[in-house]
């Protein structure tokens, strides 16, 4: 009863005199169940708010009118955006494309300097007593740190754990580098003075001894930039967030050899080109052939000379591979 109470105080609060704040994740039928016991009720709702263009384009804060609830306000014309929203939030509509917070925390990146960790995974599957002893950890299990409260850390504490893979060279200068795989997020339950015992709150690979820890940083949901085809740039690809892949399908992963410096942000999105070469013709011409679009990518996170990017779609049957010089340029998804 308690819990039924909760549930009837939180709509009462949001929902006066025939008016809903639309919140977080709702629905028109989500809405249309809760005052008429039914959702198929939606399309009067979506009849009576005439400003709102479709079910896909609800707005957390938006009002929406309830038509024949008591008290109910419905005045033809009525503007269904008289919730303030509070300045600097972002709005998302359920219809634009959104890189989530998961897809650009496991992304992974290159770093050409030394990582600097608090720490290293001491050992795996800590919780396993007189057992034989796994030698990977997965979501759930427990792992051991090798730092511990005389190095400052709290129960509750929340780390990334990372690992540092195969050698990677920027073409342009020379130097090398490493991808650096995001191998899951870890919390810490418990402390002694120079160890840890944490819980796997997501595992995107297997956790081993000898990962490395970092503070964990929170990413945020952001928009896809849809804009013109300009901006074309050459890049090469360094590698594959999955390393057993020899090529890259719709959805994977890919490093790319330009970043922030290059003035590429998180969302952007680009028509990768096979780059054109030069060879002669039948009549012994030195001619260039065409540039051909071979899959459609967005980027996820930016470092200041590479990026992590998904590939999005595929045009044609030749797939990306590392190694592959690539002409980019911006594009807008559909």
């Amino acid at each position: 009863m308690r819990i039924v109470t909760l549930v009837f105080v939180l709509f009462a609060a949001v929902s006066v005199a025939g008016e809903y704040v639309v919140g977080y994740g709702d629905t028109l039928s989500d809405i249309s169940l809760h005052f008429y016991g039914t959702w198929e009720k939606w399309v009067d709702i979506l009849a009576a708010n005439p400003d709102l263009q479709g079910a896909e384009y609800l707005i957390p804060g938006m009002v929406l009118h309830i038509p024949d609830v008591a008290g109910a306000i419905s005045a033809p014309g009525s503007s269904s955006y008289e919730t303030q929203i509070p300045a600097g939030a972002v709005v998302i509509r359920s219809s634009e494309p959104v890189l989530s917070r998961i897809q650009r925390e496991s992304a992974g990146f290159i770093s050409y300097r030394s990582l600097n960790p608090l720490g290293y995974v001491l050992s795996t599957n800590a919780e396993e007593q007189g057992v034989v002893r796994h030698l990977t950890a997965l979501p759930g299990d427990l792992i051991e740190l090798d730092f511990g409260a005389d190095q400052g850390v709290e129960e509750g504490r929340v780390y990334h754990i990372l690992r540092q893979c195969e050698e990677v060279e920027d073409p342009e200068t020379g130097d090398t580098g490493h991808i650096i795989r995001v191998a899951g997020v870890c919390q810490v339950e418990s402390t002694t003075p120079s160890t840890s015992i944490a819980k796997i709150q997501h595992g995107y690979l297997s956790i081993l001894e000898g990962d490395m820890l970092v503070p964990y940083q929170a990413a945020s949901d952001i928009r896809v930039q849809n804009g013109p085809g300009v901006d074309r740039g050459l890049l090469w690809v360094l590698g594959f967030r999955d390393r057993e892949r020899v090529c890259a399908y719709t959805y994977d992963v890919i490093y790319l050899s330009a970043g922030s410096s290059q003035g590429i942000k998180p969302g952007d999105v680009f028509t990768a080109y096979s780059p054109s070469e030069r060879v002669k013709d039948v009549n012994d011409q030195w001619v260039y052939t065409a540039e051909i679009p071979i899959a459609d990518v967005v980027v996820l996170t930016t470092e200041a000379r590479s990026c992590a990017a998904m590939v999005v779609s595929s045009r044609t049957a030749d797939m990306i591979e590392v190694g592959d010089k690539l002409y980019l340029s911006r594009s807008q998804l559909d």
